[in-house]
């Protein structure tokens, strides 16, 4: 019960530290499969069918896993916001930029749920994220928002395996979320659905506990 207590100064409190040891990201990136260019990620992203015009928002993108995965799309051009509450992650998705001298991409510090955009978006990420985000239901209304009509939208989410024999492991993992303060006790499937009306796909992936999800803005 304490996760859903969590308020956003929170959430950036723990970020700005991890990003002090950006190793920490890298080894949680690994052992979840979910380190930069994953095919979880590169999936996800596929289905936002972009083009080099595109516009795209990324919802909580931390130091920019999703970012070069992305570019292989926008190829420098078209926009990508990233958005993050956490300005000593977006430090490092900054050297990220400027290290793979991407001019295209605009870093925003502030929660997706206060986050007032000038532009609505062809396309919308989130990674790993609406398990920690603490409103996250502002969240999805706010990425429902800023999408234009017949925008599209994915996401990696997380949750328990219900698949043998990995659910076997689910009080380890259990922990493991809880002291990552991922609240996997969310309708975050069934909200979006009656948001966008029609969920485009739906896939679980690695043995059960990540799944992938695209739907569009009718």
């Amino acid at each position: 019960m304490w996760i859903t207590k969590l308020k956003d100064k929170d959430i950036k409190r723990s970020y700005d530290k991890a990003a002090s040891f950006p190793i920490l990201y890298e080894v949680d990136a690994f052992f979840g499969r979910a380190r930069e260019n994953s095919i979880y990620r590169r999936k996800a992203i596929a289905s936002l069918n972009l083009n080099n015009n595109s516009t795209v928002l990324d919802v909580a993108c931390g130091i920019g896993y999703n970012f070069k995965i992305i570019e292989n799309y926008l190829q420098n051009k078209g926009k990508l916001v990233g958005v993050d509450i956490s300005s000593e992650s977006l430090k490092l998705a900054k050297k990220r930029t400027v290290k793979n001298k991407w001019t295209n991409i605009e870093l925003v510090n502030v929660s997706i749920t206060d986050y007032e955009p000038r532009i609505l978006f062809d396309a919308i990420l989130c990674t790993l994220s609406l398990e920690i985000i603490p409103d996250y239901k502002a969240a999805i209304d706010k990425i429902f928002n800023a999408l234009k009509p017949q925008g599209k939208f994915a996401m990696i989410g997380m949750k328990l395996s219900s698949q043998m024999p990995y659910k076997l492991l689910n009080p380890i993992f259990g922990w493991t979320f809880r002291l990552g303060r991922i609240d996997l006790n969310r309708d975050i499937v069934a909200y979006i659905e009656s948001k966008f009306n029609k969920i485009d796909d739906y896939e679980e992936c690695y043995f059960g506990y990540y799944y992938i999800l695209s739907a569009s803005k009718t």
